[in-house]
Parts: structure tokens; sequence; C-alpha cells
């Protein structure tokens, strides 16, 4: 299966060690049989213009459906379940004019984590949005403009189906949610839906930027407006009521002066309490404001399409087109939410499990990227995978969690302008392991999946307030600031043995654990009461080590290199 990223085939089906027995939201309590689907429930109506970008017609008020999975009323006694948005990927086009086979809720990866999070306790819904962009345009602006409202009215989708169900917990109550603990998971340019809605709170946020990309979002013939026009295609939450008017689409042929807005469910509340970013990026790195809500982000670190810190996002068409200039992220957001405190929630906890320490053992690498180098970066809430370079298709593994059967029908369907290509070739260039073969693609997506979920799950019931939280011990902000700070590692890199030495005021030395970059526990040693412990080389191979401590003071990890 050539090189696949370690962490995922070492430890993720081990599942999470840090409780045996089964424990809601953090492990699988209900069965297949207990999990109850409802399937294309129509959560709100809007206003599309796919129509005329396909061709097809003109702009037209839609129905946006969902499919619900949640455990059944009569398996689960708990009166309120926490509810998840699970936004897909897509590109803002259909599956295969996008270029791939994915792109709705009926992706075999979303429809996958859905369930295993039903399977937990949560009632997970996943969404389809208005689509609609033209990211060929040779004309920037177009490209980046019909991209950012695209992005735009998906979170105005995302917010109406948090308020369809807030109403219908206030009304018919049919899925049992809690109001106060809901999160979004957005997969891919989902993700920059989930990011948007989590952190686009200002109009200022898409007008003039100060700084690098100070006019990116505004139109260059008109510099002082935006290209995504709220009195156009209504407010940040979509709760005023716009009448669909095309003439200034008929008398310009720009699909930014569609005029048209539907409020759906406009008294209850947009707020979510958590986001979790699966492979997209922030429009802007400036929409992260101190105070926010809590996130995580997952992503490929030699992603061909979304910037891992600063950067272009693409899409990959054909050719592969530039729609937004200097995005941000999983490497430059989840540094700057812990900088404003924003991650304190579950970053101040104490996971003590096999794929923390194996992620952890991943921060601050610098790595081969298009000729160059970039840095893993670090933060608590970061789970950066790092996948080797394809000879075929350049820095790619996008999201190695995607699957597909290379038979249905939008994989055997050719890509517009593809040169005969079918959207499964054009998509496994940057899947390598569904160009192997369906099974390779599948069992391996799989394998990263339950990597996804052992690493998300600990953190989003602390995030989310939930009583589970209180399974991992906590530390204050002072102790997590100073634990590194209790011991010291020398020689540090070493070519054989390595002592481990409590500092001054750090007490005795108790308990030690060491992993390897697989995840793979090599040494634990507990009741030691010493001030020096050593660390025997032996015939540890060359290699990045995390070695977690514990002291009388406190507890930390340090990073370990054997030569």
């Amino acid at each position: 299966m050539n090189k696949l990223y370690k962490l995922s085939l070492g430890i993720a089906l081990m599942g999470l060690s840090i409780q045996a027995n089964a424990q809601r939201y953090l492990t699988e309590v209900f069965t297949d049989a207990q999990i109850t689907s409802t399937l294309d429930q129509e959560y709100a109506r809007n206003i599309s213009v796919l129509p005329a970008v396909l061709g097809t017609g003109f702009p037209d008020t839609v129905g946006l459906r969902a499919d619900i999975y949640y455990p059944s009323i009569a398996a689960d006694t708990a009166s309120e379940r926490p509810l998840i948005i699970y936004i897909p990927t897509g590109n803002f086009l259909p599956p295969v004019v996008n270029g791939s086979p994915n792109g709705s809720r009926k992706d075999s990866s979303a429809i996958n984590i859905a369930k295993q999070l039903a399977r937990r306790g949560y009632v997970c819904a996943v969404i389809e949005y208005r689509l609609g962009c033209n990211p060929t345009s040779t004309d920037q602006v177009v490209r980046t403009g019909t991209i950012l409202n695209a992005a735009y009215k998906g979170q105005q989708d995302s917010k109406a189906a948090v308020r369809y169900f807030r109403a219908d917990r206030a009304t018919a109550n049919a899925y049992k949610i809690d109001p106060n603990r809901v999160a979004l998971i957005g997969e891919g340019t989902g993700g920059y839906i989930a990011m948007a809605h989590a952190f686009l709170d200002a109009p200022g946020k898409i007008g003039r930027l100060p700084g690098l990309g100070g006019t990116k979002f505004l139109r260059t013939q008109n510099p002082d407006t935006s290209v995504v026009d709220t009195n156009r295609v209504g407010n940040f939450d979509g709760i005023n009521n716009i009448p669909l008017d095309l003439s200034g689409l008929l008398t310009t042929g720009n699909l930014l002066y569609v005029n048209g807005n539907v409020a759906n469910n406009p008294t209850y509340s947009s707020a979510v309490n958590f986001v979790i970013n699966l492979g997209g990026a922030l429009g802007d790195s400036s929409w992260i404001d101190r105070g926010q809500i809590p996130s995580i982000a997952v992503q490929a670190v030699r992603d061909p399409n979304a910037p891992y810190f600063l950067g272009d996002v693409v899409v990959p068409t054909v050719p592969p087109s530039i729609v937004i200039p200097w995005a941000a992220g999983a490497g430059y957001t989840v540094e700057r939410a812990n900088s404003f405190g924003n991650n304190n929630s579950f970053s101040t906890r104490i996971y003590d499990d096999a794929i923390t320490a194996a992620v952890e053992a991943q921060y601050g690498q610098s790595i081969a990227f298009a000729g160059s180098t970039i840095n893993v970066g670090t933060g608590k809430g970061l789970l950066p995978f790092i996948l080797t370079e394809n000879p075929i298709f350049a820095y790619n593994h996008g999201s190695p969690w995607q699957f597909w059967n290379s038979n249905q029908p939008t994989a055997t369907a050719a890509v517009p302008n593809g040169g005969g290509a079918t959207a499964h070739q054009a998509a496994s260039q940057s899947n390598p392991f569904m160009a192997t073969s369906n099974e390779v693609g599948r069992s391996t997506a799989l394998t990263y999946i339950d990597t996804i979920q052992a690493y998300i799950n600990p953190r989003m019931v602390c995030a989310l307030n939930l009583a589970e939280c209180a399974l991992f011990d906590a530390e204050s902000i002072s102790d997590v600031a100073s634990a590194a700070t209790l011991v010291t590692a020398f020689p540090n890199p070493s070519t054989g043995d390595v002592t481990i030495r409590t500092k001054a005021g750090a007490g005795q030395l108790n308990a030690i654990r060491m992993f390897d970059i697989t995840g793979r526990e090599v040494l634990s040693q507990s009741g030691l009461n010493t001030a020096t412990y050593q660390i025997n080389r032996q015939d540890l191979p060359s290699g990045i080590y995390l070695v977690q401590f514990t002291t009388e003071k406190g507890r930390g990890s340090i990073k370990l290199i054997l030569e």
C-alpha cells in the first residue's frame, strides 16, 4: 500500500485508550440497528444561481435537503442530544463538473462519519447547500467574486440548517437535539462554509482589509464595494427576505447582480458552539478574533488545493484555477485561535492516548514541499497528515479520508474539458489510494476516518461542555505554559542514551512514557520518585519521539530526537 501515514495505520484501529469501556460521545454505544436515518428532509428554501452557471436555465428558488442520522428514540433515553451539522465538499459545483465523483450529501465519507457520530450518541445532519460559481473565468474578480458569494450563501444555508433544528426542538421535537450544544464539521469546500459560519461575523471582513490582500474582496472597478453585496443576497444570517430580481443579470450577464434571499425560521439563533475544519480553509486570516468559538483543523500538509498556512485556494477544474488569494489553512488558524485563548475549553485538558502522542510528535517538523519546505506547525487542535508526494501529481493527497466506487455513475462520467478523463481518473490524481483499487481506497479512507474520530471526539466533549469531559484531567493555563520547563532532556538530539532530569522546583519525577512517531509506546515507567531517569537507547531507531512525564508539580511532554 506504499507509505501510508503511519499514525493512521498503526493506531486508528486501536480505538481510544483513555476509556476501556463504552462511553457515550467517545465510543460507539449504539448499533446500526439502533440508528434512525431520516433522508431527503427539506430544511430550507432559497435562490440558487446553479441553472445559470450550467446553462440550463435561470436562477430560481430551490429546496435544500439534509440526511439526518441519530439514535432512535426507542433506543436512546437521552432527552437532549448534541447536534452536528456536517457540510460536505464539492467546490460549489455538482459532482463530475467539479472534477470529482464526490460533492454531495451522499458521499461515502460524509455518510460514514455521520453514522459513526450517531452511534456515539450525536444527532448528525449532512446538509446540501446552494451551488454555483465560475472558477474558470479569465477575470480574477469573477473567479473570486462568484466563489465568495457561493461560500457566503453556503454559510447562510448552514445557519438556516441550525435554525431548522432549533425550530424543531421548540415545536415537534422530532430529533431531541440540545439547542445549546451545536457543532459544525466542514469537509473540503464545506470547511470554507463552516469557517465562514463561525468567524465571518462583521461586514468589514468582506470589505477593505488591511495589509496583504487588502482589496481581494473588492470589485476593482469600484474599490469601495465588496464582491459580496449583502443588499442583493441577504444579511449574514440570511434572515431578511429579498424578492428574486434577475434584471441585473439580464442587463450585465454577471451572476453577482442576482438579487434575492429567502428567510428561513428567522426568529431562531444561528449560533454554534464548536467548528471542525476538515481540509478546508478560512477566507482570510483576519476573520478569527479573540473570544470566538473553539476550533479544530484537520489537513494534509501537502494539500494541493487548500493552503496549509497562508496561500492561494485552487479549484481542481481543468485547468486548475486560483479562486481565493491569500487564504488561511489549518496550520495558521489553529495557532491563531490558540494565541487568543479560544481553544482553552479543550486545549487545557490532558489526553493520555497514543493518537495524541503521535500527533504531537509531528509538530514542528519541516518537510519538503513544492521544491522548498513547510513547517507542520503546532497548536492544540491541529491534526496534520503527512503523506508522501505522488510522482504522478506532485504535492497531492488533499483528502485521504475520501472514497468512492470507481464504477458509480459520477465516477465513470467524463469531466468537462478533461480530454476524455473520467471523474474517477481526475480525482485519483490527488488520491492515489483510490487509484490503486476501490478496496484499497475504501479501507485506507476508513482508517483515516477512525483516526479523525479518535482525535476530535475527546476534544469535542470538552468544547461542548459535556459531562464526559471530566474523564480528562484539567490543567490551568499557567500549568500548561510551564509544563515543558519542569524537566530537561540531554543530550537532545542524541546518538545514544538520554537523561531526563527535573528542574529546580519541579519535585521528583513520578512517571514517564515514550512514543515513537507512529504512536507506538516504546517505554512506560511509573512510581519512579527520582530526580533523574536515564532512557536507554538500546535498539531504538533514529527518529522523533514524544516523551510524556509527570512530576510532583505537574505534567507535560517534550520532543526527543534520536540520530
